[in-house]
C-alpha cells in the first residue's frame, strides 16, 4: 500500500502550484531539486501527476534516505540523483517542470545559470519557492527574459514565501515579466504588509504604497 505523505502549509501550497501546471501543460517530467525530505516528490508519485518525477539533491544520505521510502512505488516512476542541480542536463524531445526550493534565491540564481550552459533546446518550465532573496531571483530572471506564469504567497510557521511559476519569453508569447506585482498581496492582511516592507528592493517599497 502507498502511504500518504501530508505537505506543510509552503510545500502544499508549492503542490497545487505543480498541479494547476500539469494540468495546463502536460509534463512528462518532473524535477524535484534540493528535494531534502522529499515529500513533495512522494506527493506528486502518490498521484500519478507525471510520467517520471526525479529527485535531485548533492547530499548521499538524503538520496540513501530517500530510496528506501520508494519501495511502494514503481521503480519506471522515479529516478534518483546525487548531483548539483546545476549539473543537470535534459532530454530536448520531452517537458520539463524543474521545481527548485528551500534554497535561497541567489542559490538558485547560480543553479539555472549553470543549467542555461548545457539546456539546449529542451523546454524547461521553473517552480521557485526561495527561502530568502527573493528579489535577487526575480532580477536575474528578467535579465534573462524569463515570463511570469503565475505567482502566489505561502505562509508556514509566520514567514511568508513567495512561489513564481516562470517560462522562458521566447516560448511564452506576451506574458508579464518577473517583477513585483500586486497580484498575490493582500491590503488588509498585516503579514504580507510585513513581508513587503522586508524587502530592500526599490520595487518592494514602491508596491507596498501600492497596496498600504
Amino acid at each position: 500500500m502507498i502511504p500518504s505523505y501530508r505537505l506543510g502549509s509552503r510545500l502544499r501550497a508549492v503542490y497545487e502550484v505543480v498541479l494547476k501546471a500539469q494540468n495546463q501543460t502536460a509534463y512528462s517530467r518532473i524535477w524535484d531539486c534540493c528535494c531534502d525530505h522529499g515529500y513533495l516528490g512522494l506527493k506528486i508519485l502518490q498521484n500519478n501527476l507525471c510520467e517520471k518525477l526525479i529527485f535531485v539533491d548533492q547530499v548521499p544520505h538524503i538520496i540513501q534516505n530517500l530510496s528506501l521510502k520508494l519501495g511502494s512505488f514503481c521503480s519506471d516512476q522515479y529516478e534518483l540523483f546525487t548531483v548539483d542541480a546545476g549539473e543537470l542536463s535534459f532530454e530536448s524531445h520531452q517537458r520539463h517542470l524543474v521545481i527548485l526550493s528551500g534554497v535561497g534565491g541567489e542559490c538558485m540564481v547560480d543553479i539555472i545559470r549553470a543549467i542555461a550552459g548545457r539546456q539546449g533546446d529542451a523546454s524547461i518550465d521553473y517552480i521557485f519557492c526561495p527561502s530568502a532573496s527573493t528579489n535577487a531571483l526575480r532580477k536575474y530572471l528578467n535579465s534573462q527574459n524569463f515570463t511570469l506564469l503565475s505567482e502566489t504567497i505561502a505562509c508556514e510557521k509566520k514567514r511568508y514565501y513567495e512561489i513564481l511559476l516562470v517560462r522562458t519569453k521566447e516560448s511564452a508569447g506576451e506574458l508579464p515579466d518577473v517583477s513585483l506585482t500586486n497580484t498575490m498581496w493582500q491590503a488588509d492582511n498585516t503579514g504580507h504588509q510585513q513581508h513587503l516592507a522586508k524587502l530592500s528592493c526599490h520595487e518592494g517599497k514602491k508596491l507596498l504604497a501600492t497596496i498600504g
